[in-house]
């Protein structure tokens, strides 16, 4: 009779046998030794580590710094970036006040706080308390911007440097926004004036915009034109010496 296996410990029973992976490691060797195997360990399960999203956000942000700085015109893109967010901001403000008082049934205007060339860019949009532009006074303030010198969120300074018709030179003269869409002067109830003939019609507002640094304005201007139906965009090199009216409102 054959003698019972001594590593089957259940007679009857295929041989037990040790995992493949076991026998690979046993094979090279290194199933008795703690450090080849920590090695071997490392090797199969290890992973280098990568970038992270931060890190990349700050090595762009530092290569566009020195970028601006070495390039010819750096310096001048980013100028322009500002002067046309400052246009931007405007011409949002005149889609808001026109909305918000077609909706609201009430007038909105938007009141700058210097209106004249050399004046500070900075208004406010305040909420009439009904339909007529005489209520805009005392009214309730939905919105403020200044981003004129040494202004609050310390942004680059941009000034008003010309302005059309005379008739937006009249504080009393704001742009009062009606229910109906219509863009009038807030003091007298008509459109603003234009002279006949001019590239712009009757009831345009055109305000121009350029960056400030101390006392000298830099880089190219850009203008925002506001029309009698209330839509606004950014146009460039209109002719405002040509839009000066009686002041008097509806035509010369």
């Amino acid at each position: 009779m054959q003698a019972p296996d001594p590593h089957n410990l259940q007679p009857g029973r295929p041989k037990l046998t040790a995992p493949r992976t076991a026998r690979a490691v046993g094979a090279l060797g290194l199933g008795c030794a703690s450090a080849p195997m920590a090695r071997l360990r490392a090797a199969l399960t290890g992973r280098r580590r990568g970038t992270t999203l931060t890190e990349l956000m700050i090595g762009l942000a530092i290569l566009m710094i020195l970028g601006a700085a070495t390039v010819p015109g750096g310096s001048a893109i980013w100028r322009s970036y500002h002067l046309r967010s400052a246009a931007d901001e405007l011409v949002y403000a005149v889609d808001f006040a026109r909305g918000q008082a077609m909706a609201n049934r009430r007038a909105y205007g938007i009141q700058f706080t210097e209106p004249k060339a050399g004046g500070r860019f900075a208004f406010t949009v305040v909420q009439g308390t009904g339909a007529a532009c005489s209520t805009i006074t005392g009214g309730t303030v939905v919105r403020i911007v200044d981003m004129g010198i040494n202004n609050a969120t310390n942004s680059p300074a941009i000034q008003i440097t010309r302005l059309a018709p005379s008739d937006i030179t009249v504080t009393a003269a704001f742009p009062c926004f009606k229910p109906d869409g219509r863009v009038i002067r807030a003091d007298n109830g008509r459109p603003f004036s234009a002279p006949g003939g001019t590239v712009l019609g009757n009831g345009d507002i055109v305000l121009e915009l350029q960056r400030q640094e101390g006392s000298s304005l830099i880089g190219t201007p850009l203008q925002v034109q506001i029309g009698y139906n209330g839509s606004a965009r950014v146009v460039f090199n209109r002719p405002t010496a040509l839009l000066q009216g009686s002041g008097k409102g509806g035509g010369p």
